[in-house]
């Protein structure tokens, strides 16, 4: 589990062959859905270009608050094996 001011993301091995991606935007950080939507738009498309060094693995990203940003977060992400 990494966690950082903004969010936690939980790894997980799998048995799928494929990296997957879950991620949780709740309401009460984000009130308007267009800024939900950005957030895991952006998200979805660092997975989509990180897919290949991924792995066999779960990713699970929860957004805990506004306190961060994305590419803080594709850079946290990037530097776990």
């Amino acid at each position: 589990m990494l966690t950082q001011p903004g969010f936690r993301a939980i790894f997980r091995a799998n048995t799928a062959g494929l990296p997957r991606l879950g991620l949780i935007v709740p309401k009460r950080v984000f009130p308007r859905a267009v800024d939900r939507n950005r957030v895991k738009r952006l998200l979805r498309e660092w997975f989509r270009r990180k897919r290949g060094s991924l792995g066999s693995s779960d990713i699970l990203i929860r957004v805990t608050g506004k306190g961060f940003s994305i590419v803080d977060v594709a850079n946290m992400l990037t530097r776990v094996p």
